[in-house]
């Protein structure tokens, strides 16, 4: 009779610890889902938006029609790397995902002299732009910087 209650009591164990176990794998799985979910959202927005598009475009050769570009629309783009760099501070977004799919725009912005015309790039309001692109440019200039193929959200 011990015998069966001592088994029973490890298979109820066992079943309690799978449990727990799976509870776990589901947790962390519905992270993943939901920081896939962000970071998708915000890959939208940047590619989906027309201005970002055309500023983009002009900071691919640092183009002078930067300087006509008005300051709402500057200030818009800015804030957009704003967003993922607190995102990724956050942990919400992986820092390699950020850096390979925003890392090389931020540093053209960062670089871009025309961009700058007629904002003061040292302003205390650009410090989150400036340390995410600072960080990114320093990825992107470092010799052999890769991104490894199993990067995840």
């Amino acid at each position: 009779m011990d015998t069966i209650k001592d088994i029973a009591t490890f298979v109820g164990l066992l079943a309690a610890l799978w449990g727990l176990y799976k509870g776990f794998v589901e947790f962390a799985l519905q992270g993943k889902q939901k920081r896939a979910e962000i970071f998708l959202k915000k890959q939208g927005e940047y590619f989906g938006n027309k201005s970002f598009n055309e500023i983009r475009g002009l900071l691919e050769k640092d183009d002078p029609k930067l300087k006509d570009v008005g300051f709402e629309e500057k200030r818009a783009y800015l804030t957009f790397f704003e967003e993922i760099a607190v995102l990724k501070n956050s942990r919400l977004i992986n820092g390699d995902l950020a850096y390979y799919m925003f890392g090389y725009y931020a540093t053209k912005c960062l670089e871009s002299e025309n961009f700058w015309s007629g904002m003061n790039k040292n302003d205390i309001f650009w410090n989150v732009f400036l340390r995410f692109a600072t960080e990114m440019q320093t990825r992107l200039r470092s010799n052999g910087e890769v991104v490894t193929h199993e990067i995840e959200f």
